[in-house]
This record gives C-alpha cells, sequence and structure tokens, in this order.
C-alpha cells in the first residue's frame, strides 16, 4: 500500500507557490553543533591556575612584556627542519602539549614547564616521555614545575624557570638570531 501523504505535500507545495513556505528548515544530520550543542569549558583546572599565578610573576621579572602561554601544541614551539616532511613529524607529534610556555616579548619560547602527571597512566607517561625527547633536542628550558613552588619568592622561581647565567649589562627582552 502506498502511503504519500498527499495532503501534506500539496499543502507544502501552495504554501511555497503563494511564498508562505515553511521558515524552517529540516536540519542537516551531520550538523554537530545542533545535535551536541557546546558549551564554555573551563581550560584551567586549580592547580594549573595556580601554576599560572606563579610563572606569571617570575615571568614579569625575567621578560617584563613577555607572554604566558597554557596548553600549548608542540609543533606551535619547535620548528623541523624544512628537508624533512612537515606532515609526518606534524603526525608524530601532532596532539603533545606542554603546560605552560613562557615566551619573550618577540614571541619566543624561553622556558616550558611541565605539570606533573598520574603515575597510573600509562598512556600519559608514553606521551610525556615522547615529548620530553622532542624538548630535550631543542635548547629549551624545561621545567617540571613542583607543587610548593606556589609559596616561594617570584626571585627563586626565576632562577628554577630560567637557568642561564646573565652576564652583567643582560636585558631580557633583546631578540636572539636563531
Amino acid at each position: 500500500m502506498l502511503n504519500l501523504h498527499l495532503p501534506r505535500a500539496v499543502g507544502d507545495w501552495l504554501s511555497n507557490l503563494t511564498g508562505q513556505g515553511r521558515t524552517t528548515r529540516r536540519v542537516d544530520a551531520s550538523d554537530t553543533v545542533m545535535h551536541w550543542p557546546p558549551t564554555a569549558a573551563r581550560v584551567l583546572v586549580s592547580a594549573e591556575r595556580h601554576a599560572h599565578k606563579c610563572l606569571a610573576q617570575a615571568l614579569a621579572l625575567e621578560h617584563p612584556k613577555g607572554f604566558l602561554l597554557a596548553h600549548v601544541p608542540l609543533h606551535k614551539l619547535v620548528r623541523v627542519p624544512k628537508q624533512y616532511s612537515y606532515r609526518e613529524w606534524l603526525s608524530r607529534t601532532g596532539l603533545l602539549t606542554v603546560d605552560f610556555a613562557l615566551c619573550d616579548e618577540h614571541g619566543y619560547v624561553r622556558s616550558v614547564v611541565l605539570l606533573p602527571i598520574a603515575e597510573d597512566q600509562p598512556r600519559h607517561s608514553r606521551k610525556r616521555e615522547r615529548l620530553l625527547r622532542v624538548l630535550g633536542a631543542t635548547e629549551l628550558a624545561v621545567t617540571h614545575w613542583q607543587r610548593e613552588w606556589q609559596n616561594e619568592g617570584s626571585d627563586r622561581l626565576r632562577d628554577k624557570l630560567f637557568p642561564k647565567a646573565r652576564a652583567s649589562g643582560y636585558y631580557a627582552d633583546t631578540p636572539h638570531a636563531h
């Protein structure tokens, strides 16, 4: 038996002819926003917010006009030599992120801070090892955050984050050749 729904079809056709068509369109089934409405999320958890506050104060001493970035993808911090495939390198390291990147006023990363990870997560441990191998090949200072540093002075924390000795006449925000 055919079920044509003729009254509805004829009514829609007549409405469209007279310009009184339905204003609601059928929602595309693949429209993720309509089916899973997004909401704003908390970017930094409590421990990260405390670390961010302390790191910002220490960064202001070393690079007064610097930037403190959180959850930075590794491919934004380091470059791959041009003779190698960037796409392949990105597929290997694209999901790796650092917790905090401390940059000078020119946007160059001067130090990286990693928060502790849970010991019971072997997948996170493997990702952290891979991240540390890549960062170890760069000249970036990598610091593992200690929770008790929240109570330290900004000067002492600065010395831990930026371990290079400063010569007389040192100005922190001068651009360096790479």
